[in-house]
Order: structure tokens, then C-alpha cells, then sequence
């Protein structure tokens, strides 16, 4: 099998066998992960071989001129893992930020974790339970929307994607 079809296939494969639990990951957000590891794969023949057999793949978004001292767009990591059944399940988003005053540093601001049903926020006080939790549903699609339309607008200049 060529390179391009084993690919095309991977991609097909895991744009319909990507599951959300917990909160309702939309397809749109699906799709543009589909779409960036296309890119990537296209991008980095090495890649698409690590990628063959792999069990979990993390996607990072980086803005390069992020700073706590100017702003911009946050650093943003997305996990998906196969489960042996051969579904990808989304298993964590974490959003990091600056935190701190005087000397700020990056930190998870904000982590939803499906694989444990919990989720973080930097201004609460530690881990909740994700199940019936509307806040934590208000807050990921917050996130997620931004997190859409700053894909859309192409914020995120240092974009990887890696085997687990």
C-alpha cells in the first residue's frame, strides 16, 4: 500500500471512529483535528510511520509570541487514545496560561479529562466531577468555540502532532 493511501485510510478511519464522552465535543472540533493531522502527515513522512500502530496521539497548538508580559493565544493540547476496540476517544484538553503575579508561569488553566470524568479550572479550587456538572458544559463550549475560531483564523503558528 502506497504512503498516500495508507494515510488517506488512517485519516478516513479516525474521522468516523472519534468519540467524545462526558461533554459534547462537536463535530467541528473533530474535523479540524482530522484536518491538522492531515496536514501534519502530509508534511512529515516519518510521522505517518509513527503513527501507523500507534494507541495515542497528542496534537499541540502553539502560538510562538505568546507571553505573560504581551498576551495571545494560549497553548493548547489535545489527546486522543484507541481503545481496544479500535475507537479513538478524545481522553484530555488542556488549555495552559500564564498564572502568577510577579513571576507567572505557564500552567494548566483549564483541563478537561475524559478518561478520569473530571475537570479543572484554574480559578476553582481543584478537580470536579464532569458528569452533570453544567458548568463544566458552559466552560468547554466557551472553550472550545474560542479555540474554533482561532484555528479559523489561523492563531496558532507551531502546530506538532506526536505518538503518545
Amino acid at each position: 500500500m502506497s504512503k498516500q493511501l495508507l494515510i488517506r485510510s488512517q485519516i478516513g478511519f479516525l474521522t468516523t471512529n472519534i468519540k467524545a464522552s462526558l461533554l459534547p465535543v462537536s463535530d467541528a472540533l473533530t474535523h479540524s483535528i482530522v484536518t491538522t493531522l492531515a496536514h501534519q502527515l502530509t508534511q512529515d513522512d516519518e510521522l505517518a510511520d509513527s503513527l501507523v500502530d500507534a494507541d495515542g496521539i497528542i496534537f499541540n497548538f502553539r502560538d510562538a509570541s505568546y507571553s505573560a508580559e504581551k498576551g495571545g493565544f494560549h497553548p493548547v493540547e489535545i489527546c486522543l487514545n484507541k481503545h481496544s476496540d479500535g475507537v479513538w476517544h478524545y481522553s484530555y484538553i488542556t488549555d495552559f496560561a500564564y498564572i502568577g503575579n510577579h513571576y507567572p508561569e505557564l500552567e494548566r488553566g483549564l483541563d478537561f479529562d475524559f478518561s478520569r470524568g473530571e475537570w479543572f479550572a484554574h480559578h476553582q479550587q481543584g478537580w470536579a466531577p464532569i458528569k452533570e456538572d453544567s458548568a463544566a458544559k458552559e466552560l468547554y463550549q466557551l472553550w472550545e468555540h474560542n479555540f474554533l475560531a482561532y484555528m479559523a483564523m489561523d492563531a496558532y503558528d507551531h502546530i506538532t502532532v506526536s505518538r503518545q
